[in-house]
């Protein structure tokens, strides 16, 4: 595992937690993620390539200390001149049961330039504008009429622009004093992944939500397909240095 890491690598398994650098430190960290690990299956999505940066979704499933699991999740990692992978982070779900992806997951159209990288660089700036607002009538109107969006990977999906809304309002209804930020696009063909970060008062309380949207947009630049993967962390955190780059 160290093998396809740089000798200065640093890997975020958590964005709250202190980063596992260099070959010793990921391999310590791996060693430790998997001791109890076994009948493990791990199935990828349609990764998004954008230069040296690349976005790709997970499913695994395994017995973890003898109970079944489900850890669902991205990757996006950044890579040396070599192919080896020098920055990553990722963000990622569990339940305890043995889950398999839905039809939908992991489906991407990635093929055929560099088509989202104008849509998501507007849908990131519109989001953060209405989230900023709590304006869920503009976060939806980002979205197609017909969009597959899941706010979760074990949630169902919320069906439409319609659903969108209704999800939207939920959720903008708990919060106040939102201050969320996104990061560079990674973008390919018509879809892109974009990480956010936001401190909020969720429910009156201290809150901060981390995490990365999954989008395909359609020829009008609308969202056709989003999956989101995200950590709610109770207090108000800062952005690490060199996040959303």
């Amino acid at each position: 595992m160290p093998g396809l890491f740089t000798t200065d690598a640093s890997y975020r398994s958590h964005p709250l937690r202190p980063a596992h650098t260099g070959h010793d430190g990921v391999g310590a960290y791996w060693a430790r993620a998997t001791a109890d690990q076994q009948d493990v299956r791990v199935h990828f999505g349609d990764p998004v390539v954008d230069g040296d940066r690349v976005a790709v979704e997970w499913w695994t499933t395994m017995t973890a200390d003898g109970d079944p699991t489900t850890l669902v999740g991205c990757l996006l990692l950044t890579f040396a001149p070599d192919g080896r992978c020098r920055d990553l982070r990722e963000c990622w779900h569990e339940v305890e049961e043995l889950v398999d992806p839905p039809a939908d997951w992991g489906q991407l159209d990635v093929d055929g330039g560099d088509r989202a990288a104008e849509p998501a660089r507007r849908w990131a700036d519109g989001y953060e504008a209405a989230w900023r607002a709590g304006d869920p009538v503009a976060a939806a109107a980002l979205y197609a009429p017909d969009v597959h969006y899941r706010s979760e990977p074990f949630r169902d999906p919320h069906p439409g622009r319609d659903g969108v809304l209704a999800f939207t309002r939920r959720a903008y209804a708990t919060e106040a004093d939102q201050d969320p930020r996104f990061g560079t696009p990674f973008a390919a063909g018509a879809s892109a992944a974009v990480e956010w970060w936001c401190t909020t008062l969720e429910e009156g309380r201290p809150a901060t939500l981390i995490g990365t949207s999954f989008l395909t947009f359609t020829p009008d630049g609308l969202v056709g397909t989003a999956r989101d993967y995200w950590f709610l962390e109770p207090g108000r955190h800062e952005p690490f240095e060199g996040w959303g780059r």
